[in-house]
C-alpha cells in the first residue's frame, strides 16, 4: 500500500475524507456479512430454543417435580418402556416427565392463584383483622 504524500492542509483533509469513506465502506460490508451469517444461523437458533424449552423442567416447586418424576418413572419405565431399548426408555421418560411437569406447574399455579383469591376475598361490610 502506497502512503500518499501529504504536503498541505488540503492534502490532509482529502486523505482524511478518503479514509472515512473507506472505513464506512468496510463497515457496510462487514454488517452485510454479519447479517448473512445471522440469516443462515436463524434455523439453528430456532431448533436450539425448542430443544431448550423441552429439556428444561417447568415447575419451580420441588414437590411437583419429584412427584411427577416418580409417577412418570414408575408408569413409563415400569410398564410402557419395559421392553424398549435403553436409549428409548431414558429419552422417552425424560421428555414425558418434562412436558408433564410444565403442564402440571401451569395448572397448579392457576389453581393456587384461584384458591388464594377465594380465601383472601373480603366481604364489603367486614373490616380487616387488626393485630
Amino acid at each position: 500500500m502506497n502512503k500518499p504524500v501529504i504536503k498541505s492542509y488540503e492534502d490532509l483533509l482529502q486523505e482524511q475524507d478518503r479514509l472515512r469513506k473507506q472505513l464506512n465502506t468496510q463497515k457496510a460490508e462487514l454488517n452485510g456479512r454479519i447479517r448473512e451469517v445471522k440469516e443462515k444461523l436463524a434455523p439453528v437458533g430456532t431448533i436450539i430454543s425448542a430443544i431448550g424449552g423441552i429439556s428444561a423442567m417447568g415447575a419451580k416447586n420441588p414437590m411437583i417435580k419429584s412427584g411427577i418424576g416418580l409417577a412418570v418413572d414408575m408408569f413409563l419405565k415400569g410398564r410402557l418402556f419395559r421392553k424398549s431399548g435403553l436409549v428409548t426408555g431414558i429419552l422417552g421418560s425424560f421428555l414425558v416427565r418434562n412436558v408433564a411437569t410444565k403442564v402440571a406447574a401451569g395448572a397448579a399455579g392457576a389453581l393456587i392463584g384461584t384458591l388464594i383469591k377465594k380465601f383472601t376475598h373480603r366481604k364489603p361490610g367486614k373490616p380487616a383483622m387488626q393485630e
